[in-house]
């Protein structure tokens, strides 16, 4: 009987079909042996406390957040309690800013939801996407079709909500001191969404914490370096007491 409780929160207009293909590579079965999965239904949920109630019923004591749902998970474990917070036992950090949203990110974002109000979204323009995977998998359909069918689906009243929702953004870095398991950091180096600096000013305020950057990447690690991501998590795991077996 698996013991062990794996939590995952996507990000900002991705749903759980973001971990499939991680989750279906042979290191991904082999978590799948090791942990129970629990997803966070955060593309559900109509405001941001609902975001967090996603995140708070889970019991997992393994957590994994992409981008908005790595910052939603150091929201939350920084609002625990010293005792239920000791219960988690790693947390996952992939493409994830602790830090507040610059002037430019909150002006590009107030002009996206005014052109959102007044506007039908139709989906993510080429231009668009290739702010988030990188160059060289732009035409590689396993990356860019799960993005563009998360974003036709979920579509235009999620993503009013979710940027609705999630744009005032405090930084979180002076109290990451607080988080005390171990927490493993994975960025990509071509990521236009959160600069190298980011990852490394959590690295270095998180007393427990392992930078990876991969190289040749952008934004939407999960998609672009499935392989990769399972064999990082299954050797982090491992570090942790976790016993990840083949499948």
């Amino acid at each position: 009987m698996i013991g062990n409780k794996l939590l995952l929160v996507p990000g900002t207009l991705c749903d759980d079909r973001l971990w499939l293909p991680m989750l279906s590579t042979p290191a991904g079965l082999q978590l799948q042996t090791a942990f129970k999965m629990q997803h966070a239904t955060i593309w559900q949920a109509q405001n941001r406390s609902l975001m967090m109630d996603a995140i708070a019923t889970s019991d997992a004591e393994h957590l994994v957040g992409f981008s908005l749902g790595g910052y939603l998970l150091l929201s939350h474990l920084l609002s625990l309690t010293p005792e239920k917070a000791s219960q988690i036992k790693s947390l996952v950090l992939i493409a994830t800013s602790a830090g507040a949203l610059t002037a430019e990110e909150q002006k590009i974002r107030q002009q996206t939801l005014s052109w959102l109000q007044h506007h039908q979204y139709h989906g993510m323009s080429q231009k668009r996407l290739s702010e988030f995977v990188h160059p060289s998998r732009l035409n590689d359909l396993t990356v860019t079709e799960p993005i563009l069918q998360m974003d036709k689906e979920l579509g235009h009243s999620v993503l009013l909500n979710q940027l609705t929702q999630t744009s005032n953004r405090r930084s979180l870095l002076d109290g990451l001191y607080q988080i005390r398991c171990p927490v493993l950091i994975i960025g990509a180096a071509a990521d236009q969404k959160v600069p190298l600096t980011a990852l490394e000013l959590m690295a270095k305020r998180l007393p427990d914490a392992r930078l990876v950057v991969l190289p040749h990447c952008g934004h939407m690690l999960p998609l672009e370096q499935p392989e990769q991501l399972a064999l990082l998590l299954s050797s982090f795991y491992q570090s942790c007491g976790v016993v990840v077996s083949e499948a």
